[in-house]
């Protein structure tokens, strides 16, 4: 069982241990001592809920920067959907895979997307760790 104790953390206005096993939060506790953890120095820290985007289309990563300044109606028709009628399974795999590491590198760790090939989509958050 690995196990990862992370020591004097801020959480709510407390100093307090984490521990986590496997994976998963296990107990919120202070003085904790757990041999068999690794130990993670919390000083100066603190610990929060992560963060939840409740609309995304992850793939469309790929589209960053992709014809800037249009107003919207022209920037929809004319470069943005015929674009996404061309992607392919793999390409939003790949750019859904990009999204989740973006989001997983800033504290998002469940995401609800509104993009089509949900099947890619979906490889890509059991392939990356995040909900």
């Amino acid at each position: 069982m690995s196990s990862l104790l992370i020591k004097d953390v801020l959480l709510n206005d407390r100093i307090v241990d984490v521990l986590i096993r496997n994976g998963r939060f296990h107990d919120i506790a202070p003085d904790m001592a757990i041999p068999e953890a690794q130990v993670l120095d919390g000083k100066n820290k603190a610990i929060l809920p992560s963060f939840i985007n409740s609309h995304t289309h992850a793939a469309m990563t790929l589209l960053r920067g992709y014809a800037d300044d249009l107003d919207l109606h022209t920037w929809l028709t004319q470069y943005i959907w015929p674009f996404e009628h061309k992607l392919t399974f793999d390409d939003v795999y790949i750019g859904a895979k990009l999204a989740c590491l973006e989001m997983i590198k800033t504290g998002t760790t469940f995401f609800c997307d509104m993009y089509w090939h949900m099947p890619a989509t979906l490889k890509a958050v059991e392939e990356m760790g995040i909900r």
